[in-house]
């Protein structure tokens, strides 16, 4: 077949060369093949033991591979670490969110009971736990209630003309203004009274205080429970945002190891090739005779005729392009020759010129002597 190729025309050449490169390709992805399943065979076979001296080569290999696949299960565990802590956030997002509406209606009602705990406090005189001030407060604002619903009825009662009617309906409205601000007054009077007096859960006498009191009793646990839930689920929250971060957003991160992942996935089968090569290198002797089975020696002999192979296939492209060097080489000798030719040929038709030249020096030399004979003649004859 060489030899067909040396004797053939360059297009065919090229296309044998092609065939031939794509030949030693294909051998050497398989030989790389059966490399690498050599590498991931042993390697696995090994698991964590430690079979090399350290500083040899397959144990810096090893060594490699195990440095990866734990960077693989680490960004593997950050994944699941995120994910699990996005489930989470949103779960408790939804918690926080039930929790504080349950406070919003808790405390919407605890103030209720705390207004009707303080009126019904307030209604019990004999109460000592009631100040003085306290009362007094009460008394005050009960008596502001009276004189601006007195001044509405007087308003409202009098006749006046049409130029007055603006000036009543102004008064009016000023009297319903701070009507409404006493009576809010005394609503937060008794709201407060009772609140102080729920919080600390001071002892109440029996008869209405004494009943609405267990009620309100029981909604400052309720809420002082929620309050607590509430401080540890957003605590909970705000640990997990702190691990996110405010770099990137968790879906982010997540993809940025999963893109770890595949780039460290595609450097493994570089790392049982390298350990599977210094098995073939070693020929299986010596440093991994006893981790090698009866299959590991046939892969070794067929590895062994695929780069034999291998071999040949490059040395047929070798001699195929040392033919087209010789033909171009052939090629370079044709073209200096006749360039040598060209030389030669013009040398020759240079040598007939200056031939010419010189007959024609010779002839006008000659002619130079008959003239001077000439003149030696004349000069003769006349003396």
């Amino acid at each position: 077949m060489l030899k067909d190729a040396y004797n053939s025309p360059m297009d065919e050449r090229k296309t044998n060369i092609k065939e031939l490169e794509d030949k030693k390709r294909v051998l050497t992805e398989n030989r790389n093949r059966l490399i690498i399943d050599l590498g991931e065979a042993l390697i696995v076979r090994i698991g964590e033991e430690e079979p090399f001296q350290p500083g040899d080569n397959p144990s810096d290999v090893l060594a490699e591979y195990r440095k990866l696949q734990k960077e693989i299960a680490e960004s593997v565990d950050g994944i699941k670490s995120l994910e699990a802590d996005i489930v989470r956030l949103k779960e408790l997002e939804e918690i926080i969110s039930t929790r504080e509406e349950e406070q919003t209606l808790l405390t919407a009602e605890q103030e209720q009971v705390d207004v009707r705990l303080g009126m019904a406090l307030f209604k019990a005189h004999d109460l000592k736990e009631l100040s003085d001030f306290k009362k007094q407060q009460e008394e005050g604002l009960l008596a502001k209630i009276d004189e601006h619903e007195k001044n509405l009825e007087d308003l409202e009662e009098q006749k006046v003309g049409i130029f007055s009617w603006l000036g009543k309906n102004a008064k009016i409205a000023v009297e319903k203004a701070l009507l409404a601000k006493s009576r809010s007054d005394l609503q937060k009077l008794y709201r407060s009274t009772g609140e102080e007096f729920s919080s600390k859960q001071i002892e109440i006498p029996e008869g209405e205080a004494g009943e609405i009191a267990g009620k309100a009793f029981d909604l400052h646990k309720q809420l002082a429970s929620l309050t607590e839930t509430l401080s540890s689920l957003k605590g909970e929250r705000r640990k997990i945002g702190g691990v996110f971060g405010s770099e990137s957003s968790p879906s982010r991160r997540i993809q940025g190891l999963e893109k770890q992942i595949t780039l460290k996935k595609k450097e493994i089968p570089i790392i049982y090739l390298k350990f599977g090569s210094l098995v073939i290198a070693n020929d299986g002797k010596e440093t991994f005779s006893s981790l090698l089975n009866e299959g590991d020696y046939e892969i070794l002999q067929e590895t062994g005729k695929i780069a034999s192979q291998i071999d040949e296939a490059e040395l047929g492209i070798k001699k195929i392009r040392a033919a087209i060097d010789i033909d171009s080489e052939k090629a370079e000798i044709g073209k200096i020759e006749k360039a040598i030719l060209e030389q030669r040929r013009r040398i020759n038709a240079a040598e007939d010129a200056i031939s010419g030249y010189e007959k024609q020096i010779a002839e006008s030399e000659q002619h130079i002597e008959e003239l001077k004979a000439f003149i030696q003649d004349d000069h003769g004859s006349t003396n």
